[in-house]
């Protein structure tokens, strides 16, 4: 297909072809179903002139695909550079191309004549969250002709995700045995996560906080007007009737939709509204800020699983990188498990979160250990780099200012 003909193209047109190639039920699985009934019927070898069919198949579809995604660049897709890269439109859900990277990317792809658009294509094993995090170091080092300064951007996007997550897990880990500690011990009732800042504006904060942030924001609380506040941080009163628990924070937030439910039902409500009711409770319960956080959990506990369903065969995944790979799982397993403690705080989700918390936490840091140490080193190159161009800019500025003052000069 040639350029003209390829821009005369409907893209949309060309990924239904592809699909009806490689797609499920489609000619790629027919083949395989044919060779393999061939197979046990021991007549595979009068299907060999037709066997190159299979991975044509394959070709054609990703190379329909990729003049697809060329098309959508051209008309200012987003998805266009992830498209072209290998994704399918089900794997963009798992998050966004950033728009720094976003248009380096796209602009690639639609000039491919002029630049080798090689280095976006997804590489074996590699996940979308993978491919977002490699895309903008790789796209630095195009740019700047420095492989190294690159690695650098890369290297320290990672890192900011370590330095963003690593953290919060040891806490949990760490806080949430004290937790239990407290519970099998003195019998105190377990708090759902992220809700510090509620419990201090009820004058209720931890004591392993500094006395003069609890008073302060006791005060804070006892300023704000009794509806906002609890808007912000869940109404103690359903808690107390549905829960019953004395704080909203200590509430199991499904026992208080089924309680508020049944009462519906027998109120004569139907199971619509009875389920409506249970769930507006558990939510006024949970006040915005708990609900919240229980939608940023479960927002990355479906992320992180899509990226470990992109990693494929579970074996293979950890072959290639053992490390990165348990990160990823016990990634997954922690987020959900903190989903859980923040919904019905109690011994089981807190016990669970603490274990995935450090297994993640130690997993994060073996994982990136090597660009830890290498990190300094490749930021000073990068920093002699960057002088060693500033030096010949500014002996290319002082040059050029010669040349012209000698232009000007008519006595030169």
């Amino acid at each position: 297909m040639s350029d003209s003909s390829k821009r005369m193209a409907n893209p949309e047109d060309m990924e239904h072809l592809a699909k009806l190639l490689d797609g499920r039920g489609n000619l790629r699985d027919k083949l395989d179903e044919a060779f393999t009934r061939a197979s046990r019927l021991g007549v595979g070898d009068k299907l060999g002139p037709i066997k190159p069919l299979r991975s044509w198949t394959d070709d054609t579809a990703v190379d329909l695909r990729r003049r697809a995604a060329i098309l959508r660049a051209e008309n200012g897709d987003p998805r266009a550079a992830a498209l072209y890269a290998g994704f399918r439109p089900e794997d963009l859900k798992a998050g966004e191309l950033p728009p720094d990277a976003m248009l380096i990317a796209n602009a690639a792809i639609a000039n491919g004549d002029k630049f080798d658009a090689a280095w976006l294509q997804r590489k074996p094993g590699e996940t979308y969250q993978d491919w977002l995090q490699r895309i903008p170091g790789d796209a630095v080092g195009k740019i700047s002709g420095n492989e190294n300064l690159g690695e650098v951007v890369s290297d320290y996007i990672d890192l900011t995700a370590l330095v963003s997550t690593v953290p919060g897990a040891f806490s949990m880990a760490a806080l949430g045995t004290w937790k239990l500690y407290k519970r099998f011990r003195h019998g105190d009732l377990m708090k759902a996560p992220g809700t510090t800042l509620a419990q201090i504006l009820k004058g209720q904060g931890s004591k392993l906080l500094p006395a003069r942030i609890r008073l302060l924001g006791a005060q804070i609380g006892r300023s704000t007007p009794p509806v906002v506040l609890k808007i912000l941080t869940g109404s103690d009163t359903l808690a107390q009737l549905h829960g019953g628990r004395l704080h909203a924070w200590e509430a199991n937030l499904l026992k208080v939709g089924k309680n508020m439910g049944a009462a519906s039902r027998v109120a004569g409500a139907s199971r619509l509204g009875a389920f409506a009711s249970g769930a507006g409770g558990a939510l006024r319960t949970a006040g915005f800020w708990r609900a919240t956080g229980i939608g940023g959990s479960v927002l990355a506990t479906g992320i992180g699983a899509v990226d470990v369903y992109q990693e494929g065969n579970p074996v293979d995944a950890f072959k290639r990188d053992k490390a990165g790979y348990v990160a990823k799982v016990s990634g997954v397993a922690f987020n959900a498990s903190l989903t859980a403690a923040m919904v019905a705080p109690n011994p089981v989700t807190f016990g669970a979160a603490v274990v995935t918390g450090a297994v993640y936490g130690v997993a994060s840091i073996v994982d990136n250990w090597e660009k830890v140490k290498a990190f300094p080193g490749k930021v000073a190159d990068a920093g002699a780099w960057a002088g060693k161009k500033i030096g010949e800019g500014a002996g290319k500025l002082v040059e050029g200012a010669k040349e012209l003052g000698s232009a000007l000069n008519p006595f030169d």
